[in-house]
């Protein structure tokens, strides 16, 4: 007994130390908010699934399925909760929606005004059945047709994997949102959640319903887009994919999470410590190649935590194939309450003068990201 008893308190004496965990309050005033910036929004969002005739069976009916019941399960509880306006309206619950499968023959390269028009058309013909305020249009291209505009030479690929916009019709718009063909059915609704949430929170993108403020103190959130999906896929380091009633779906900013400085990207597919690293300043601004700058970094964990891993990224060049800093930690691990410095080096202008550097934490298979928003001119 003795023997055994010695062992445990050895093992106690060298086990890494917990702690305390009380840094929500940090967490939470640092992480940005999602508001209503006076457009319109859909309070209780009415799917229109439009497919083409040519596309396979089977995918249709999951699509389909897809649409019957994603605006009503627990993850759009969770990405939708709190999102209302001053008026007391609010995103909710979405509504029984419709499936449609059009007869047109598409070709192998589709522009996005063309695709408008097809929608016109087919709504003017009444192709689309009945359209209310709530209604959003979300048509799923088939394999062989690849999908361009003005901005994007090709979608899929490491570009844009979707869009929403608005169509202007007599007397209303019409949000609509479109996902063409660039993996399975896992990454369809995927993407296809993230265009849905976004066009429910942002109907018509020139009149911003909910969206992050712009500015210095949120920029190196916003670095992806203003919207509810954007940030997460930076934050979580590629895990921001989770499932809902057996359907991949996408993980969405959550103001309740940021409140109570956990993370902030919902649903959370495990329990467990948010671990973050938080610059004292949220922008820096460098102004010539060659120039450094240090920045005071706190270690933040939201439960209690053994220490864990931390590194500094050109989260810009690592997405560019490019070098435009060079960033790095006083030190690999660190633990709630730490005080770490990191430092910054412009090697190049970055494009539009703007880059972020990812501060990230690591324990185990579990990665988040803090991004920190570098300006060079």
């Amino acid at each position: 007994m003795r023997r055994a008893a010695a062992l445990a308190l050895t093992a106690a004496l060298l086990a890494p130390p917990i702690a305390r965990g009380d840094d929500a309050e940090l967490i939470a005033r640092a992480l940005p908010r999602l508001v209503h910036r006076g457009g319109p929004f859909l309070a209780h969002p009415r799917l229109v699934t439009v497919t083409f005739a040519a596309d396979d069976g089977a995918l249709v009916s999951r699509l389909a399925r897809f649409g019957d019941v994603i605006t009503r399960t627990d993850w759009w509880r969770a990405v939708t909760e709190g999102l209302c306006a001053a008026n007391g309206a609010c995103v909710g619950p979405g509504r029984q929606g419709r499936h449609v499968v059009l007869t047109d023959a598409l070709p192998g390269e589709l522009h996005a005004t063309a695709l408008a028009t097809l929608l016109e058309q087919s709504i003017a013909a009444g192709a689309l059945g009945a359209l209310d305020a709530d209604t959003l249009v979300l048509v799923y291209l088939p394999a062989g047709v690849a999908l361009r505009d003005a901005l994007v030479p090709r979608y899929c690929g490491d570009g844009p994997r979707g869009f929403h916009r608005a169509l202007r019709l007599p007397g209303r718009t019409l949000p609509y949102a479109v996902v063409p063909r660039c993996g399975d059915a896992a990454d369809l609704t995927a993407t296809a959640s993230h265009e849905i949430l976004e066009a429910a929170t942002n109907p018509d993108p020139s009149r911003r319903g909910f969206a992050f403020d712009g500015g210095s103190t949120t920029a190196g959130f916003t670095a992806a887009g203003v919207e509810a999906v954007d940030p997460c896929g930076l934050l979580t380091r590629g895990g921001h994919r989770t499932t809902a009633d057996g359907f991949v779906v996408q993980r969405a900013w959550s103001n309740r999470a940021a409140a109570r400085g956990v993370d902030p990207c919902v649903p959370v597919p495990t329990e467990q410590p948010f671990r973050a690293l938080v610059p004292a300043q949220p922008t820096i601004r460098l102004r010539r190649p060659g120039e450094r700058a240090t920045v005071a970094v706190t270690a933040a964990a939201s439960h209690p935590t053994t220490p864990w891993e931390v590194t500094a990224i050109d989260l810009t060049g690592e997405q560019r194939g490019a070098r435009y800093l060079d960033v790095s930690l006083d030190r690999t691990r660190a633990a709630a309450a730490d005080v770490l410095t990191l430092t910054v080096v412009a090697r190049a202008v970055p494009p539009g003068e703007r880059a972020v550097v990812g501060l990230v934490s690591r324990a185990g298979a579990s990665q988040s990201l803090w991004p920190l928003a570098v300006v060079v001119r």
